[in-house]
């Protein structure tokens, strides 16, 4: 305003009143041109029985040739004070949607925390698999619409793998299932490396309680646990795809995984899992 008050050569408080005579004389033809809608909203309108959508229905069937607007606009008018309406009087009350916070957020969040860390910044050596202890974990499914799971690990070095029965995907239920399973069978563990499924959002917790990092793979790069995926293209051998995991006994998964890890690997020179981690 200042600056087009400079080049008319006038006052810029002379702008700013005219500018605001015309926002007031908008006003005022807005609330002509749907005067008797909101006079028939104000005469009708009881949140017991007679809800704003009942009173644009109402009018929209009543006064045919007159003007009225959406439900929308009718909440939009009142968040903005263009209808004298409070928000407890409404029928139902309309909480603001809570701001959500940023994947950067989140993964600043836990790069101070250093619970959960991204693939990026594992280190080098555990690529080179050079040593047993780092674990890549994965979850099976089974039937649509069931719960039941099945969690692979899997070691990056030896191939040796572990499956464990998940009656629910709850990401605590499923920290702590992992947490108990690798103290209780004394699994050497260096670095866990999951993927960004929601069961395991709480799994900082369980690496927090053994002492060691979590990384976590890129969205849709299911290549950075290649290990882990190819052994459950293996599981799925024996549970095949739409099986269900109701009736699968735990007992079931260790000759599962038994089988698979005396296996014979091209790999490992046509040598098991067993086999090469006795060298370790």
């Amino acid at each position: 305003m200042r600056e087009v008050g400079r080049r008319l050569g006038i006052s810029h408080s002379t702008i700013s009143r005219y500018k605001a005579g015309i926002y007031k004389k908008r006003k005022i033809d807005i609330n002509k041109k749907y005067e008797i809608f909101i006079k028939y909203l104000f005469d009708h309108y009881d949140r017991r029985d007679h809800s704003i959508e009942v009173c644009v229905y109402q009018f929209k069937k009543q006064y045919i040739g007159a003007k009225s607007v959406s439900v929308k606009q009718v909440y939009n008018w009142i968040e903005q004070g263009k209808i004298h309406l409070k928000r407890d009087d409404l029928c139902y009350k309309r909480h603001k949607k809570k701001k959500r916070s940023g994947m950067m957020e989140h993964f600043l969040w836990n790069l101070e925390n250093k619970t959960i860390l991204p693939i990026s910044l594992r280190p080098k050596y555990i690529e080179y698999r050079n040593e047993p202890g780092h674990l890549e974990i994965d979850s099976i499914l089974g039937k649509k619409d069931e719960q039941q799971a099945i969690i692979s690990i899997v070691d990056r070095c030896t191939r040796r793998l572990w499956l464990i029965k998940a009656e629910y995907r709850y990401d605590y239920y499923t920290a702590n299932l992992i947490y108990k399973y690798i103290v209780s069978n004394d699994i050497e563990v260096k670095s866990i490396t999951v993927d960004n499924g929601l069961e395991f959002r709480a799994l900082g917790i369980a690496a927090k309680r053994l002492g060691v990092k979590l990384y976590k793979c890129d969205p849709y790069c299911s290549f950075q646990r290649g290990s882990n995926e190819r052994t459950n293209a293996l599981v799925r051998r024996y549970l095949p795809k739409g099986m269900s995991f109701k009736m699968t006994p735990q007992i079931y998964l260790d000759d599962i995984a038994f089988n698979i890890n005396s296996m014979p690997r091209k790999i490992f020179g046509f040598k098991s899992s067993y086999e090469i981690e006795l060298k370790y």
